[in-house]
């Protein structure tokens, strides 16, 4: 064991904290999605996925820590789910959810794109189109994570797993920043778009969403930085075996706190998503009154 027993303790506890927090967060966000009808618009179909993604992205999450200290750094039990288990399905859900959120936030980048772009013509999109780009989102998100896993089970070489990993989420990254760039620059350099609710409405919309792919963006590009200058260099590994660990789960928390950050921008760029917050708490608010009356009389 590398750790002592506080140190394992404490990291588990705040991975256990963040992913909780996580999860909480983006299940309440799916229920006032599902429950309201302003928030069920065809344009806030893919960031309803995203929201499913990242709420099952921090459920993998603890997991995943939980197998790595409990293996590699800490023993906080004898628990043996056997090699197949350990190193293909979990393997596979670790990278299967946060590639399909990191994916799906690709796909809403180049939708705000096609939306800046094309603006009458995103307006008539049917919604079996945004069915198809939510299930294309699963599908190569799976596809990609198993390839990545069979390599990794398939080769000796660790760099040219982490390789083929991170290509794919630089490949993402480098969509998200021309689709936004040049939405960035349509916005700065192109013809003012007409004022009414509709357009101003969209143009909000795409603000919001450009914020939360950049705050995703800061989040993700130090891990995958690292995971490169760790290859190709000898910084890191020429630090010692502890350091090199609590570095790479700093940026492991760091990058799934993205997960978490979408919620609170939701509540403070959509007006529609915060009515619905606030009226959710005062509902359970008022219940709770009115249980504590009914105890008293």
């Amino acid at each position: 064991m590398i750790f002592s027993s506080s140190e394992c303790v404490t990291w588990l506890s705040l991975g256990m904290i963040e992913s909780a927090v996580i999860i909480a967060g983006n299940l309440i966000s799916i229920i006032l999605f599902m429950k309201n009808n302003c928030l069920r618009k065809r344009g806030l179909f893919l960031v309803i996925n995203l929201t499913v993604a990242d709420m099952l992205a921090g459920g993998s999450f603890i997991a995943d820590l939980f197998f790595t200290l409990n293996s590699s750094y800490c023993k906080f039990s004898e628990l043996n789910l056997g090699s197949y288990w350990r190193t293909v399905p979990l393997n596979f859900a670790i990278l299967f959810f946060p590639l399909a959120s990191l994916t799906n936030i690709a796909m809403i980048s180049l939708q705000q794109t096609h939306a800046t772009f094309r603006p009458f013509q995103h307006r008539v999109i049917k919604k079996w189109v945004y069915g198809v780009a939510i299930a294309f989102v699963w599908v190569l998100a799976a596809t990609v994570s198993a390839t990545v896993v069979s390599f990794k089970l398939s080769t000796n070489s660790r760099s040219h797993y982490f390789y083929l990993w991170q290509s794919y989420n630089c490949l993402c990254l480098f969509v998200i920043c021309v689709s936004y760039t040049s939405t960035v620059v349509k916005f700065c350099c192109g013809a003012r778009p007409p004022h009414h609710g509709a357009a101003r409405r969209q143009r909000k919309l795409t603000v919001t969403l450009l914020l939360m792919t950049v705050v995703s963006l800061l989040m993700w590009l130090p891990y995958v930085v690292a995971t490169f200058v760790n290859f190709r260099t000898n910084h890191v590994k020429s630090l010692s075996v502890p350091k090199q660990f609590r570095l790479n789960i700093a940026l492991i928390f760091l990058y799934n706190a993205n997960s978490l950050v979408n919620p609170i921008l939701y509540a403070i760029r959509m007006p529609e998503f915060r009515r619905a917050l606030l009226s959710l708490f005062r509902r359970q608010q008022n219940q709770m009154i009115g249980n504590i009356l009914l105890r008293r009389l």
